[in-house]
């Protein structure tokens, strides 16, 4: 029986991926990573303005509009936070206060920032984890049906030369 793979794999290096296409992979997951990080920085540049209003660390409990960025800093991904209590919110934003932000003094904005792009860049990971998967997938099924194509069209020169 006919090996119709041959025609195209003639040995292992034929399975190999050449030092340009991981290149090209790689640039284009950076390229992307960064497009969908834009956001992210968007909400850290407005975290800290909004953020400077505030006298102190406690102070940050008043500004309703960053109650939401505060839990981020304090760690808790917007999937988690669907499975936590408002409860256990306000004890994860209070330790976020109590731990890290008062210990760092005039600085805890900064250190407010930081920690929210933290966690932002966690949630930003594993979303990039998917689009390589993709990407990686959507690779293999066109060259799964460029594969197809091709062996329907030698088999269809065969049926005509028959």
């Amino acid at each position: 029986m006919a090996k119709p793979y041959l025609q195209h794999l003639t040995s292992g290096k034929s399975l190999e991926t050449t030092y340009e296409a991981v290149r090209a992979g790689f640039v284009a997951l950076a390229l992307e990573k960064n497009r969908r990080a834009t956001p992210f920085v968007a909400q850290a540049r407005a975290l800290k303005a909004a953020a400077g209003k505030a006298k102190s660390p406690a102070g940050l409990l008043k500004i309703s509009d960053i109650q939401a960025a505060l839990l981020t800093a304090a760690g808790v991904s917007d999937k988690t936070a669907n499975h936590l209590q408002d409860s256990d919110k306000r004890e994860a934003v209070n330790g976020l206060i109590k731990n890290f932000l008062e210990p760092s003094g005039v600085n805890f904005v900064e250190e407010l920032v930081f920690r929210f792009l933290l966690t932002r860049g966690d949630t930003l990971g594993g979303s990039m984890r998917n689009v390589g998967g993709f990407m990686a997938q959507k690779k293999l099924t066109q060259a799964k049906q460029n594969t197809t194509l091709a062996l329907n069209q030698n088999l269809n020169v065969r049926h005509l030369i028959i």
